[in-house]
């Protein structure tokens, strides 16, 4: 179990802000028991040899239906970027375990850095965020080639 003094200790951090942390974490918590979210990995690292990029995973779990979902873990806001990467790594997953593919949607929770402020935003389909990344990653390419002229 985490504690308050296990926070500030390991993190080095007032016991204010280890209060905070600790009370989003706990929103977070009942977030997850309330929806029967059960997580089943974390940081998963994978490539894609398809498209030419990698990425971490912060979570991938389950919901009461038993559909695999990916869940990702924000401080900041969320913004289209955000999107992109989480459609992104759905990309990761269901290229790496085409055996287990991502049924139950992409879900991004955000924790506030200055308040105990828990937010949570789902994402069944994100297949137009998807198709802006793979022209995002061709842009890096040509820019790349673009670089080497001068």
């Amino acid at each position: 179990m985490i504690t308050l003094d296990y926070i500030i200790k390991e993190f080095g951090c007032t016991p204010e802000v280890a209060e905070q942390a600790m009370q989003g974490f706990n929103n977070y918590l009942a977030w997850e028991s309330d929806n029967n979210i059960v997580v089943v990995s974390q940081e998963i690292e994978l490539t894609s040899k398809e498209y030419g990029f990698g990425g971490c995973i912060d979570a991938v779990g389950y919901n009461s239906k038993s559909e695999r979902l990916i869940l990702d873990w924000k401080t900041g806001g969320v913004y289209v970027d955000s999107l992109l990467q989480v459609a992104a790594y759905k990309q990761l997953w269901d290229e790496n375990c085409p055996d287990e593919p991502i049924t139950g949607g992409c879900h991004i929770c955000r924790f506030s850095k200055d308040h105990a402020d828990f937010s949570h935003h789902f994402f069944n389909d994100l297949s137009d965020a998807w198709e802006q990344f793979k022209l995002f990653r061709q842009a890096f390419d040509l820019d790349k080639r673009l670089k080497k002229r001068i």
